[in-house]
Parts: C-alpha cells; structure tokens; sequence
C-alpha cells in the first residue's frame, strides 16, 4: 500500500480535497488540466472575503495555504493517460503540456505586452483579452506565466518566427527548446475525480438577443463582474459605459434547481449593490417544486418572478433596454425597460468526462455525470471501487454541497491508504534498518569507502 492519493481536477472540490488529504498525512498528486488551479472560483481563492456568501460560511482553500503545503503536488496542464490496479494499489501515467514559462518568471508583463497575438480570456468569462503569453488572472497558482502554445507564433517545429518575447524578457524564463510534453507515473492508493461542470456557451442564447447589445449578458459573465478582483472590480457594470445599472431583467429558459440557486444568489449580491428594480420571468414550464421555490426567492428577496413567453428585446433602442414578453400569470402583454438583461446560462457535464470516466471504467449516469453507488449515503462512491467522484462531478452543487462531497471523497480515499504512512516520523522497518546500517560519521563513511576500494582491488 501507499500513502498518496490522485485528484483529477482542481476545482474548488478538488483542491479542497486535497488539503483535507494532506492534512491528514498523505500526499496528494493533483492533475489539472488548465493552466492553473481554482476553476470558475480561480479568481475568489486569494483571500477568504473573496467568495462572500456564496460558500454558505464554509472555507475555501485558498491559493496560499496550497502553494506551501509541501505534501500537494499539483500538475497543470496535465490529463490523467492510465490507470490500473484497485483500492490501495493504483499505478497511473499522466501526461502534462509544456509550460515553456519556468519558475524565474517574475510577472513583469514585458512579454505580455510585445506578444501579437490576442486571445479571449476564458477565466474572465470571455469579458477580457489576453495574449498568447499570460497569466489568467492577478494571482494565480502556479504563479509563473504560461504560453498557449496551440495559439503562440513559434509553436513547434517553428520556434524562430516571433521570439519578441523571449528577446524581452530579462528574467531569461521563457525557454521554447523545453519538453513539448512531460509522462509522469504515480502510485497512489485512491483516486478522486472532480471534474466540476461546463457551462453553456452564450452563442446558444443567441435568439434570446445574445450577441446583439453589450448590457444582454449571460449569468456567467455577471458572475465574473461580480466577484473582486475581476473586470469592474466586483460590482455589476453595463458593458457598454461601464455605467452601475439600476434595473436588471433575469431570463430563464432552462430553471434547474441549479439554475434556481444561481440566480437567487445573483439577485442576492445584486440588491446588497443597491440595484433598485430587479425581476425575474421564466420561459419554461417549472415542476411544481421548482415553481415554489422560485416564489420563495421572490418573497425572501422582493423581487418578481413570473411565468413568461413570447419573451423579445429590442437591442436598437435608445438605453435602456425595450423588453416585451407575455405574463401567463396575468395573460397580459408586458413591455418594460431595464439597463440590463441577463440570460442565465445552463450547464452540464464537463467538456471531456466521457473520455475520462471510460478511461477510470467509472459508469456515466443518464445525466452524462458520473454515477454513484450511494450505498453508504455520502453520495461519492462510483462504480469502481477505490475511485471516488466530489463536487460537480456527480451533477451541479452549489458550493457548500461540493466542499462537503470534497470532505467524503477525501475520507473515502484516506480509507484505502497503509495508515502508518500517514503518522509524522513512521519509517517502515526495512528503511529503518537500512538507515541503522548506513555509516553516520565521517570516519565511518570513509572506513566502508576504503573496505569497498579494498574489495575491488583483491577482485582483480
């Protein structure tokens, strides 16, 4: 058996598991593909203030306490390429990407500003620009740069096209002759898979007026405005003047309970930023339950929330916003104007968990999430023993429920570990001996030096 644990992911269930891991004794070897650790919540790890209310008064991990637990290992970049064996006794490979950015990088932004080619910022929800050099956000873990070498001028075999910004760079941390890809192999005794949720892309929203006026933005990207630090500096801004919006439309045309939580909350830290008119309508038909939880949002918070259909926006008029839709409670034809529209965005299984979980032989629910075997009512055993599955893995959380899966799993997985490998100082006894054997001063180490040359000479 052994004492390390594999997480695949590094969200905030997975690095959360990774901490309880680690503070329990073993070591944790986290795989993330993405060039740094936190996932959607990337930009709140920084400090505690930074999630709010959101985590229900649960701890997140935050950036810090990671970077200097020295039992973590994390691995950007990187996809999880085999696994085999059972509880206790895994032997993965894993495959990790380049970085081409080593650990003298000092963020000076130098190579940021020379490098021509301009990308999206997928960790600002789209709402920013970086280049093919960057970091995603002020403070992330890893702390060094990174190059999108699929987008980057001298992606291999041309390394010589651009190099402006490794002539730039003073700290000489930029480096294109490093490994294009790095194999690494781990035995571990458990494995954790959170692979967290994708959400929809706005360009799916597009007949409900996504795309055509700045201030129609989807939940996603509200999110982001919100959250300090970010693009407005954590306050809800209309993109198009960078103006504070005093009346704000929610439209939702897929209400999951997911859903549900999302907006609740938005409308939450909305009214705390004193947004004076907010509504919400819904375009779908709501279960029952669904139906009545939405009127609890609406009385906890006073806001409207309204059966709808028929739902328009009139991009092209003067601001604010013209919206027209059909109110099915009063079947009376509605027509308002708000600063700002928001489309609320739904979601699903992460972008590749089908290739992940055949690769772990973990079941796929109906759902496309991953299936649990909730025997034991922890909601984090998967159809192979010895893999657990935490925060949005299993289906959408909130994220009070993903720390607590995340605290399960890594329960679960301390389980298929040698626990006295987990107690501080506990050698097993064949090292112990060895250490006992070995030579401890310098005269020692020099009389088995001179036995050793001596045993050579009569061998001749």
């Amino acid at each position: 058996m052994t004492d390390s644990i594999l997480i695949v992911g590094g969200g905030v269930a997975g690095l959360n598991a990774a901490m309880e891991c680690a503070d329990a004794g073993a070591r944790v070897h986290l795989v993330e593909r993405g060039p740094i650790v936190g996932g959607k919540l990337a930009a709140t790890m920084t400090k505690a203030p930074a999630i709010g209310d959101r985590s229900e008064g649960e701890a997140i991990p935050l950036l810090e306490a990671l970077e200097k637990n020295e039992k973590i290992e994390i691995l950007t970049l990187s996809s999880l390429e085999s696994i085999e064996g059972g509880p206790g006794n895994f032997d993965v490979v894993i495959r990790q990407r380049g970085r081409f950015v080593t650990d003298a990088c000092t963020r000076c932004k130098l190579c940021h500003k020379v490098c021509p080619v301009v990308e999206a910022n997928d960790y600002d929800a789209g709402l920013t620009f970086r280049k093919a050099i960057y970091t995603p956000l002020p403070e992330t873990l890893p702390q060094e740069y990174v190059i999108d070498i699929d987008n980057c001028l001298n992606s291999p075999p041309n390394y010589l096209p651009c190099q402006k910004c490794v002539e730039i760079c003073e700290d000489d941390a930029i480096h294109f002759d490093l490994p294009v890809e790095t194999v690494h192999e781990r035995h571990v005794g458990a494995v954790i898979l959170a692979p967290g949720f994708q959400i929809e892309d706005g360009a799916a929203l597009a007949d409900l007026g996504y795309g055509s006026h700045a201030d129609i933005v989807t939940s996603a990207e509200l999110q982001r405005l919100m959250e300090s630090p970010g693009p407005t500096g954590g306050y809800a801004s209309k993109l198009s003047e960078e103006e504070y919006p005093e009346s704000i439309l929610f439209v939702m045309d897929n209400p999951s309970q997911f859903a549900l939580y999302i907006a609740a909350s938005q409308v939450h830290q909305l009214l705390e930023q004193d947004v004076e008119k907010i509504a919400v309508i819904v375009l779908s038909q709501l279960k029952e339950n669904d139906y009545a939880e939405a009127q609890q949002i609406a009385e906890k918070f006073g806001v409207e929330v309204c059966p709808a259909t028929m739902f328009e926006v009139d991009a092209e008029a003067e601001e604010p916003l013209g919206v027209a839709y059909q109110n099915l409670t009063t079947q009376r034809y509605v027509r308002d104007r708000y600063d700002m529209v928001v489309l609320c965005s739904d979601v699903g299984p992460s972008d590749g968990l089908p290739e992940l979980a055949e690769l772990a032989e973990v079941e796929l629910a109906g759902s496309g999430y991953v299936s649990v075997a909730d025997a034991d009512g922890s909601g984090v055993t998967t159809t192979r023993p010895g893999i657990l599955v935490a925060g949005c893995g299993s289906g959408p959380k909130n994220i009070k429920a993903s720390l607590e899966t995340a605290r399960a799993a890594a329960g679960d997985a301390l389980a298929n570990l040698d626990q006295r490998l987990l107690r501080e100082g506990y050698v097993p006894q064949g090292e112990a001996e060895a250490d006992a054997e070995a030579p401890q001063t310098d005269e020692e180490k020099r009389a088995l030096i001179e036995k050793m040359l001596y045993a050579l000479l009569d061998q001749r």
